[in-house]
């Protein structure tokens, strides 16, 4: 058989209509030099507040601490993480990592550098680029979107408890999408020739104001002082930013968009169920990766401190808030339990996520070798010892 070879890009066409194909061996090849191009993603997931960790002598260390017991390859998950033993070679459980300048901030303000390590500051707010954006900058022109920013409480949130892990290269909250049937649309929905017709007239119109303001700003910068030269200069990046957005929008207009079928996720899912709202998130991101609409997602699943949105999924299940669970540890007998209950809850999603990728075959491997996933907190309060 003759070989040969389908450009990632192609598209099956008929009667005014494009389909995206899946990733096909055609596609991939069989040469190293073609496996080293293929796609390689990043995924980014926190939840917070931290997790349980009930000390040695507690009653509850053995089960239901959330890092495993033993080293190397001998690590023994507790029932917090089983959920991952079918993945147990391809996880490494890390703890004990630390932003220096985090240490510096409330205990429910780190999440802000959770991908960011900055030194955010208490007076003035400043944050610098989210490693999920640096990647991004690497490889998000070869795809639709750039990158997809998730959330459950959706937006950008307030300075020091943000709803975005996503930062720009000037430090600025990317807003995070929490409505499951708009993040589907904005990925996959279809776009009639008229709509393509719109949106090209709004980027030239927009590419031309740009223009302009680019221009004026060069015109005013010969007349400032060296601060205000800065201050200027700070702005106006985030005007060209603004710019390569539109040039890219624009470039993307006549490319169909990949083609999924709405009804393999729960769209209409709302927080009060929990686990169908997660799961589609998740299944947001797998699609968008095997699609190759991104390859960059990030997915904040809470909000640090807890708040009336992120708190609906720990009393769906019959827990407290997310606060409460975290800080009540020495008030009862159960209460590492009860945290762990959350723990292990959330583990459960993460490892239906993973078990997705690793099911979806793409050339000669699968989804979640070509991807790293990062999953976890920014801080945990002191453990109580309770005895028992």
């Amino acid at each position: 058989m003759k070989s040969w070879q389908l450009n990632r890009r192609t598209f099956l066409r008929g009667a005014g209509v494009g389909l995206a194909l899946p990733m096909l061996d055609a596609m991939a090849g069989t040469t190293k030099a073609a496996e080293s191009k293929a796609p390689r993603r990043l995924a980014c997931v926190f939840f917070p507040n931290g997790v349980s960790l009930p000390e040695p002598k507690h009653r509850d260390h053995q089960e239901w601490h959330w890092f495993p017991h033993g080293e190397g390859k001998d690590f023994k998950f507790t029932k917090t993480l089983e959920s991952l033993e079918p993945l147990r070679d391809r996880i490494s459980v890390l703890g004990g990592l630390s932003h220096p300048s985090g240490r510096k901030l409330p205990g429910h303000s780190v999440s802000d550098v959770f991908l960011t390590g900055s030194k955010v500051g208490t007076s003035t707010y400043t944050n610098s680029i989210s490693v999920d954006q640096v990647y991004a900058t690497k490889v998000g022109e070869h795809t639709r979107l750039p990158s997809l920013a998730l959330s459950t409480t959706g937006g950008v949130g307030q300075s020091g408890r943000t709803n975005t892990m996503s930062f720009t290269r000037e430090g600025q909250p990317i807003p995070a999408e929490d409505n499951l049937r708009r993040a589907f649309n904005r990925m996959f929905g279809n776009t009639a020739a008229r709509e393509i017709e719109v949106h090209r007239s709004v980027a030239q119109r927009q590419k031309s104001m740009l223009d302009l303001v680019l221009e004026d700003a060069n015109n005013l910068n010969r007349n400032l002082g060296r601060d205000d030269q800065k201050k200027l200069e700070e702005y106006l990046n985030s005007v060209r930013e603004l710019e390569r957005r539109v040039i890219r929008s624009e470039q993307w207009l006549n490319v169909p968009s990949a083609k999924v079928d709405s009804t393999l996720l729960k769209l209409e899912s709302t927080r009060e169920a929990p686990v169908d709202y997660i799961r589609a998130m998740y299944d947001l991101m797998f699609h968008a990766f095997q699609t190759d609409t991104t390859r960059v997602a990030t997915y904040l699943i809470g909000t640090e401190g807890g708040g009336q949105l992120s708190d609906v999924f720990p009393r769906a299940l019959g827990l407290s808030t997310i606060h409460t669970l975290s800080h009540s540890t020495n008030k009862t007998e159960d209460g590492f339990k009860r945290w762990a209950l959350w723990d292990q809850f959330l583990a459960q999603q993460f490892a239906y996520f993973l078990m997705k990728l690793k099911n979806t075959r793409e050339g000669d491997s699968n989804l979640l070798d070509r991807t790293t996933v990062l999953y976890g907190c920014s801080t945990s309060p002191k453990p109580s010892v309770i005895s028992g």
